[in-house]
């Protein structure tokens, strides 16, 4: 366990699952090559950006970073909080 997993819960969605409703809602993908690298979503559509430290796809997401994208999802007005949620759970 690295400190990250000690201070932080992770939720129950994978960056694979987080990926993959991202994508399904128009944002755009890439992976920063700066250090500390980091997965890059833009919404050309509404100039929404997120930026999340990267981490295997497999794993599990951080739970501030699922904070984030929700918050984005509702002030950009890009998905409804629920349909979101449902969603994730189908990817899963």
């Amino acid at each position: 366990m690295n400190q990250t997993d000690a201070t932080y819960r992770r939720t129950d969605v994978t960056y694979r699952q987080l990926d993959r409703v991202l994508r399904a809602l128009g944002f755009t993908y890439r992976l920063s090559k700066k250090e500390p690298s980091a997965r890059v979503y833009e919404h050309k559509e509404t100039g929404a950006l997120i930026v999340i430290a990267f981490y295997p796809a497999a794993d599990r997401v951080l739970d501030y970073h699922l904070g984030a994208v929700r918050a984005t999802l509702k002030v950009y007005g890009i998905a409804d909080l629920k349909d979101f949620d449902t969603e994730i759970e189908k990817v899963g």
